[in-house]
């Protein structure tokens, strides 16, 4: 049943007008069908299809298994039948039950006709301030209370009304296991409905099947499906997000105009950054005086030196001048290594050994290091980079919570106590600290009297706490004792702290994550947190023996380990590398959802860094879902980019959803309804191009993807015939669901041309949207400007270097010559006559070679990508002979090729490399008839599309010969991709396959390939 939407998520939705004949027809239908009087009427329309055979209350806990059971019910049935013949519909296996469907969400949902709304459902708002800081859960079980309050569900009903309506509207809602760290409104909100608004638009009714960790696990894919799907579901995300984090006025999330946009957008992005250097900084990794010791040492003395064996004695017993802090009275005792001496600072003593090695190694060498102050200077750093990283996590925390906290914490007098843990003296007359306590208490103290919070960054957690924790300690045990302390900050003025007089009422709605008042609670925190001042920090700092510093460097490590939730789901081990750990699929305290491994068995190890760019690209692979938001579209003056079931393509033009635009008109033909027309009509004013069908007389819709019309008939339809392909969204079985909701919405203009290269962008796809009329000639004329330059900037700097042509002395068999060229190249180059079979013989005889040698994707010339998949568009054929290829044929060789994980992908354009819509344009390439216009823009484009895809992956591309290498002056494609160019032709004086450099008969580069020619960098030849 999809997402429930029926006919309201066809491809081509419902007119307003037939959805008002559906809502009216529906309640007019259970007027002239009431239940018998023993029954007495139904509350609302679920229940009225459930009066006759009623479900159990378990049955109802399931509520997309009890909404298929009642679909299924002879008053479902008939009432979508006498609503399929009030708007003269056409009958399909599903169209009843559609029609239900659609009835029940307008009766339900009556609003959405005459006044809808971006953030309501049945007239309740899902972005009301009180669902600000909560999960999911809420808002679900509220619109089942909303949907009672109203009348229109009983309790017993209201959970499969609110899934219904859900399911279509903000799938989000109902994904399952979602944490309760993810809350409505927070950036982690943000990923988790971008993620299922994209998985959505390719399979409408997955999302509410699927765990939080199944959803964030496809969230990459799906967003790389359709771009502007992706595009149109940030934007939507960010609208809730704006309006809870205080960036957007309620009137300006109602507005939301092109700058209300980039506001939203330029606020997510900036806190996405700072939230993401803060999970770096939090991570900083603590020197080691030991590495930064063995380091030195190792650059003094060499690497063959045993630096950690204990042969050194002082060798005189006086006193020197400068004597080791650590113990002022004793000279070192017993042997010690090169490595205690340079930790400890011990060189000002004589040291005398007996090993050879060591005598030879220091010999007139000097044993003074600064490993101290190397260490303390990194140290100081490491420890600051954490403080901000703390910071930012309280500011993190303090952000997601509900509003009214957040208002209390931002406009309330503020005061702070801690409640450390004390050892009373004997005789209980004095006390000495024995344990800090990182947990911060807040008063917060208003016109509406005193709360009081407790931050816990270990639980990575703000909480309401109750008032009594302040004077009613705990009570002491033995002889510890639990003061509650007032912590006055030394460095944070009271002034920020104090009661916000001039706040308005209403209270207005902070910018919590960014304002000054979270900024002044952040320092204070790390200010109680006294980090400078811990034990463990002050030991490190010191200059201590060396079998003391590895205690005491592990002591730091828990200290941090213990303040913080570094990950979640971490368990910390220690093999060497002490803040190192393990993640299973989580959300952090940043509320980024991190894992590169599935949920239960794919671990990946995370080590500890130092705060770089490395190491923030690092955390970025790591994250899944949506870090920072690119561009949105300007043209958002239009409202939204995509509607439920068309999109505009120009000209007030919208084109449904997964039509065919018209290519290979003659040869689309349904078995069930005859052929299939594609052509333009009007509804609601506006003019839609679709697939159509004629049954009966009447003209109805048609759903490619389904093979099946739908929807009532059509009225003034036009056939278009158009060789311009559109590329519809691969695996497209139903409708794009909108994260909150599309009635009224404007749907999306064509896709705008990438702002970078053009070739590069697209990696070999083809755009419809690029190719129409109006914009069509921007388009070429954008290539070509591109290609120009790309050619110029080879004459001024020359093409990249290329690989050493692996050494053939002898003929080897071809598998080996592939084998070696792929250990020196990214990449081999196949030249070939396209009248020779020699090529597909040798890649499909060594798929398993190919695959071996890491090739992941094989490109054709004379393969264009199309609507309906890729395209031969003659690599299947011997030249100019027409005819097939055999043994193997085109298609036997990819599915061989894809059999072993191996991709086949398109070097040639419908458009810009075939012309295939100009005509005899892409006849005429013989040399010296239109030949360097072939070579020119088939090479550029191919490399350009080999390196956009493949980037460090090995790959193949079969071309004819003279695109293999340089000819007629123009760069080949094996020089443009610093690769390797090998023939391969038939010859019949080989047994089988060999390869081998053929000497002599090297074409001329500035000539056209001749007939005695033996072009390539190498040659493999094939028993014909």
């Amino acid at each position: 049943m999809g997402n429930f939407g029926g006919s309201l998520s066809w491809p081509l939705e419902l007119s307003v007008q037939a959805q008002r004949t559906v809502l009216a027809s529906a309640r007019d239908y259970a007027m002239r069908h009431p239940n018998p009087p023993r029954m007495g009427p139904s509350l609302g329309i679920l229940e009225y299809l459930n009066s006759n055979q009623p479900l159990s209350a378990q049955a109802m806990d399931d509520p997309a298994n009890a909404l298929e059971t009642l679909l299924s019910t002879p008053r479902a049935q008939a009432m979508g039948q006498a609503l399929q013949t009030q708007l003269n519909g056409i009958a399909t296996a599903t169209s009843a039950s559609d029609y239900v469907l659609a009835a029940i969400n307008l009766v339900l949902d009556p609003q959405s006709l005459d006044a809808p709304a971006w953030n309501k459902v049945a007239d309740f708002d899902l972005t009301q301030t009180e669902h600000w800081g909560k999960p999911a859960s809420a808002i679900r079980d509220g619109l089942s209370a909303h949907l009672v309050e109203q009348g229109d569900a009983t309790p017993a009903m209201a959970k499969v009304a609110a899934h219904l309506l859900l399911a279509r509207k903000a799938p989000e809602l109902l994904i399952k296991d979602i944490p309760d760290s993810v809350t409505y409104g927070s950036p982690a909100w943000v990923s988790l409905s971008v993620a299922a608004a994209t998985i959505e638009a390719q399979t409408p009714g997955k999302v509410p099947n699927m765990t939080f960790t199944q959803v964030m696990m496809e969230a990459e894919s799906a967003g790389l499906q359709d771009l502007t799907v992706t595009q149109q579901a940030q934007s939507d995300a960010l609208r809730v997000w704006g309006l809870v984090s205080g960036t957007l006025s309620a009137q300006e999330a109602d507005r939301y105009g092109p700058a209300d946009k980039q506001k939203v957008r330029s606020a997510f992005n900036a806190q996405a950054n700072e939230r993401l250097e803060a999970s770096v900084q939090i991570d900083t990794e603590i020197p080691s005086r030991r590495a930064i010791a063995l380091a030195k040492l190792k650059e003094r003395f060499g690497e063959d030196v045993p630096f950690e064996e204990k042969l050194l004695t002082v060798k005189a017993t006086t006193q020197p001048h400068d004597e080791p802090l650590y113990n002022p009275n004793r000279t070192p005792a017993g042997r010690h290594s090169l490595l205690d001496i340079a930790m400890s600072g011990l060189h000002a003593y004589q040291w005398e050994s007996e090993d050879p090695r060591v005598i030879e190694a220091t010999r007139g060498k000097s044993l003074a290091f600064d490993v101290n102050s190397v260490f303390n200077e990194q140290f100081a750093h490491a420890v600051d980079l954490r403080k901000k990283g703390i910071a930012t996590t309280v500011k993190q925390l303090i952000a997601r919570l509900p509003l009214e906290d957040r208002q209390t914490l931002e406009y309330a007098k503020l005061e702070f106590y801690q409640n450390p843990t004390y050892r009373l003296s004997t005789g209980f007359t004095g006390r000495t600290l024995e344990r800090k306590n990182p947990k911060l208490l807040i008063k917060a103290t208003s016109a509406d009297g005193e709360k009081v919070y407790e931050i816990d960054l270990k639980q990575g957690a703000i909480s309401r706490v109750r008032d009594t924790v302040l004077t009613q300690p705990r009570p002491r045990n033995g002889s510890l004792v639990y003061p509650i302390e007032r912590f006055t900050p030394a460095h944070v003025s009271q002034s920020a702290l104090d009661l916000n007089k001039g706040v308005s009422t209403p209270l207005p709605i902070p910018a919590s994550f960014s304002s000054a008042r979270t900024q002044a609670i952040a320092d204070v925190f790390v200010e109680h947190l006294d980090i400078d001042g811990e034990d463990a920090v002050k030991r490190a700092k010191g200059t201590t023996r060396h079998d003391q510093h590895v205690e005491n460097e592990w002591k730091l490590a828990d200290f941090f380990l213990d303040l913080v939730p570094l990950r979640s789901a971490i368990v910390n081990f220690r093999d060497g590398n002490y803040l190192e750990g393990t993640f299973d699929l989580g959300m952090d305290i940043f509320g980024f959802v991190t894992g590169a491994a599935g949920a239960a068995s794919r671990v990946t190890k995370v080590a500890a860094s130092a705060a770089n760019t490395t190491r923030k690209a690092a955390k970025v692979a790591k994250i899944l879902g949506t870090t920072v938001v690119s561009e949105l579209n300007p043209l958002s003056g239009l409202g939204s980019l995509v509607e439920e079931g068309s999109r505009l393509i120009g000209n007030g033009v919208k084109r449904v959803r997964g039509a065919s635009g018209g290519y290979d008109l003659t040869k689309r033909v349904s078995a069930e309804h005859g052929p299939v027309t594609y052509g333009t009509f009007k509804i609601d004013d506006h003019v839609y191009e679709a697939d159509t069908i004629v049954s009966n007389g009447q003209r109805y819709a048609y759903d490619p993807a389904k093979a099946t019309p739908y929807g009532p008939p059509l009225e003034g339809f036009n056939p278009l015939d158009t060789l311009a392909p559109v590329h519809p969204p691969k695996h497209f079985h139903g409708h794009r669901n909108n994260l909150v909701g599309t009635d009224g919405r404007p749907v999306r203009p064509r896709k705008p041309l990438p702002s970078g290269d053009y070739v590069e962008s697209m990696r070999g796809r083809l755009e419809a949207d690029h190719f129409k009329p109006d914009t069509k000639a921007e388009t070429v004329r954008r290539f070509n400007e591109q290609m120009a330059e790309y050619y110029e900037a080879i004459d001024q700097n020359g093409l990249p270097p290329r690989p050493a042509i692996p050494q053939v002395p002898k003929q080897v068999p071809a598998s080996e010559l592939l084998t070696e060229t792929l250990k020196v190249s990214p990449g081999v180059v196949l030249g070939e006559s396209h009248s020779q079979m020699a090529s597909f013989r040798v890649l499909y005889d060594n798929v398993t070679t190919l695959k071996s040698a890491g090739v992941t994707k094989v490109y054709f010339e004379g393969l264009i990508d199309m609507p309906q998949g890729l395209m031969d568009d003659g690599i299947g054929l011997l030249g100019r002979s027409r005819q097939p290829r055999t043994n193997p044929t085109f298609e036997q060789l990819c599915k061989k090729l894809k059999a072993h994980g191996i991709e086949v992908l398109p070097l040639d354009h419908y458009y810009l490399t075939r012309h295939k819509d100009l005509r005899g344009v892409n006849l005429a390439t013989t040399a010296g008839n239109g030949s360097t216009t072939r070579l020119r823009e088939f090479n550029y484009y191919a490399a350009e599309t080999i390196q956009a895809n493949s980037g460090t992956e090995k790959w193949v591309a079969l071309v004819g010969n003279a695109h293999m290498n340089t000819s007629e002056g123009i760069p080949g494609l094996a020089e443009l991709t610093g690769s390797i160019g090998v023939g391969v032709s038939n010859n019949s004086h080989v047994k089988s396959q060999i390869g081998l450099k053929v000497k002599g008969h090297t074409p001329d580069p500035a000539l056209p390939l001749r007939p005695e020619d033996a072009p390539g960098d190498l040659q493999i030849f094939v028993k014909p």
